[in-house]
């Protein structure tokens, strides 16, 4: 049995806010990764097969390799079809946030000031940091390995234990195997292996959604990995990798969303490196990915440097109205504060 970690007052609290809505618009972060993709097209199934009007509504493009989910096609991109994901966050009677913690997350296109003003209620799942209390209800479990694990655990106690159809289960599987790296981070929690073993027998093919994840993407994506890799800074005392990308490196290899994915984590492949940072030119800001192993907070670095957050091994930021050696000359000067922490890894290493 899954252990119960959810307060089961917030999880019928919210389940009360959806029996009460017919309208329901469903959102996420900006820069949509698996989790929140997964996330709000999880709930969207779910809430579709209790005869509700679902929506996902998400800020901006999610990358092409999420397309296959059940329901991606129909997914509004406020960004792209403004008009529209602004009347259904005006038409709607709930909306329910997942895998963000605070409304700027929903990008800079006006999405937040829209979703802040509407009169409906609004519910919160999130497995973040320090949620902003803009929520009727707000289930925040930041131990979480995902924003996909904790709907599970919610559905959960919606269904009385029961299991959920094998829509719902392929996008919670997405999230959870996205936002943990394969589960090779942040998944030691015996529970998300249950969870696992739930979903299969929902009916998921757990290696086809690997593969139309982490095998499908372009021979030009290789060739940019492959330059990434040239780039590679590795600052040795610091057991630090960096990697940064201009817009215009990017568009040498034909970039489409999500081809930088996983970029992130190749230096943590090497013996001693155990914080890397990759920085991606945007437009009109550059993207700050952070990863680490063991103990060390690449979340208090994002927060303290980048105006960013997120957990102990998988943060990130943005800056903005900077230049990209800027930035990344930024977190070489800020190596040093973070000094104790550096010190504790390289120990382990010695031992």
């Amino acid at each position: 049995m899954i252990t119960q970690k959810v307060d089961k007052v917030l999880a019928l609290q919210a389940k009360d806010l959806i029996m009460k809505a017919n309208d329901i618009v469903i959102t996420a972060h900006v820069s949509p990764d698996g989790d929140a993709v997964g996330s709000t097209l999880a709930m969207c199934h779910y809430l579709s097969a209790m005869g509700k009007k679902a929506t996902v509504v998400l800020p901006n493009a999610f990358p092409a390799f999420f397309k296959w989910m059940p329901g991606a096609r129909e997914i509004v991109v406020f960004k792209d079809n403004r008009r529209n994901a602004i009347n259904a966050i005006n038409q709607a009677d709930l909306i329910i946030c997942q895998d963000f913690n605070e409304l700027k997350r929903l990008g800079e296109e006006g999405m937040p000031a829209v979703v802040r003003d509407t009169k409906c209620k609004k519910l919160m799942i999130d497995h973040h940091l320090n949620p902003e209390p803009f929520a009727d209800v707000t289930i925040s479990y930041p131990q979480m390995s995902s924003a996909c694990e904790l709907l599970y655990r919610v559905m959960q106690i919606w269904n009385g234990g029961l299991s959920v159809d094998v829509n719902v289960a392929m996008c919670i599987y997405t999230g959870m195997m996205t936002d943990t790296g394969a589960f090779s981070y942040n998944s030691n929690d015996p529970d998300i292996y249950y969870i696992i073993a739930e979903l299969i027998k929902a009916g998921i093919d757990k290696d086809e959604i690997h593969r139309n994840v982490f095998n499908n993407y372009t021979a030009d994506r290789y060739r940019m990995m492959g330059y990434a890799l040239t780039k590679m800074e590795i600052i040795p005392e610091y057991g630090t990798s960096i990697i940064t990308m201009s817009r215009a490196e990017l568009n040498n290899f034909n970039y489409r969303k999500g081809d930088t994915e996983g970029f992130v984590n190749m230096p943590l492949s090497i013996k001693g490196v155990f914080f890397s940072a990759f920085l991606k030119e945007e437009d009109n800001l550059i993207k700050v990915s952070l990863r680490s192993q063991g103990d060390f907070p690449c979340n208090i670095v994002a927060s303290e440097n980048f105006g960013g957050g997120g957990h102990l091994n998988a943060s990130g930021g943005e800056a903005h109205g900077e230049q990209l050696e800027d930035v990344a000359q930024r977190l070489r000067d800020a190596l040093p504060r973070y000094k104790e922490y550096f010190d504790k890894e390289m120990a382990k290493l010695a031992d």
